[in-house]
């Protein structure tokens, strides 16, 4: 979807929400005589939301504070119209998609990181085809490489090929950039983990990943509605603490939470029992020399056109 059809879209989805929002509700606890927090937080099928659902499937949420019910989604278009409508009130996300938010005028902040890549643990690549020769970036000069524009795996990909020109194919639908790339149909494809793990286990050629660099590109993080922080900032830092303690338990025994990975992230069954587990980190707050990154090549590709500042964005 262009650009701006998508921040129309955006735009549309605040007018008809208005002053309708669903926001969060406060009711008492069973057996308690203090009220719990009731909140929505949205998901995506992301290895990088598992702590959210070991915090609420664990009762850490609880422990906090905070009725917490994770609200899973398919589509980003489909959780940030949620956010937007107040049917969520957090969620992940990534900082191409909060600048085109802000960007629309919607008050979207980033309230932590939440997972990026390592040197152990890649979450982009480029991957070639099975029958291809290529296997070095420099090798994907005047080649295809089939992506989603002006999204993260457009960032990515700019970023993993440096200099190097390609010719880029427009493929949103991650299932089939990955098929279209496994038959031949694509030279190449920029995706996201599981699938760029799956995509090498059915004979796709790892040529750059993003754990390959120095420093670190690609982040999610963790998004509120400004509302919903302005209402209730102390929740903010209640659902942080959950977050770290439930980062703490996957950490200490990752094999314990393989199954829930599987089945939050969609690995496929082939890989579910290899696929290496992502190292999580604790709440912190989004580098600025990222943000400014994000923000410069998304300035000079004409999808932001207002001003947006790191501590307008930074909770």
């Amino acid at each position: 979807m262009p650009v701006k059809s998508g921040i129309l879209i955006v735009i549309a989805v605040v007018l008809l929400a208005g002053a309708g929002s669903l926001g969060c509700l406060e009711q008492p606890e069973e057996g308690a005589g203090e009220a719990l927090l009731v909140m929505k937080v949205g998901a995506m099928p992301d290895e990088a939301t598992l702590p959210y659902y070991v915090a609420a499937q664990e009762g850490i949420f609880l422990e906090h504070g905070l009725d917490v019910e994770v609200v899973p989604f398919q589509s980003a278009l489909e959780r940030d119209s949620a956010l937007i409508a107040g049917e969520i009130d957090a969620g992940e996300n990534d900082p191409v998609g909060v600048f085109v938010l802000q960007n629309a005028g919607y008050d979207a902040r980033i309230v932590s990181r939440e997972l990026h890549e390592t040197p152990a643990k890649m979450r982009f690549a480029i991957l070639a085809s099975p029958d291809s020769e290529i296997r070095s970036v420099d090798d994907l000069a005047g080649k295809q490489v089939a992506i989603s524009s002006n999204t993260v795996i457009e960032w990515i990909t700019d970023n993993l090929l440096g200099d190097v020109q390609t010719l880029k194919i427009e493929e949103r639908k991650v299932p089939i950039r990955m098929q279209l790339l496994l038959d031949g149909t694509y030279e190449a494809a920029t995706l996201a983990e599981p699938l760029a793990s799956y995509a090498v286990y059915q004979g796709a050629h790892l040529v750059i990943a993003d754990s390959m660099l120095e420093p670190t590109i690609g982040y999610t993080v963790i998004v509120f509605r400004g509302e919903f922080i302005d209402e209730h900032p102390e929740s903010v830092a209640q659902f942080l603490a959950a977050f770290d303690e439930a980062v703490d338990r996957i950490n200490a025994n990752p094999e314990n939470y393989r199954e829930l990975l599987v089945e939050i992230a969609k690995v496929p069954e082939e890989i579910a029992e290899t696929y290496q587990m992502a190292t999580y980190m604790h709440a912190a707050p989004y580098p600025r020399d990222n943000f400014e990154l994000v923000l410069s090549w998304m300035q000079e590709k004409g999808l932001v056109t207002e001003a947006i500042s790191y501590d307008e964005v930074i909770y």
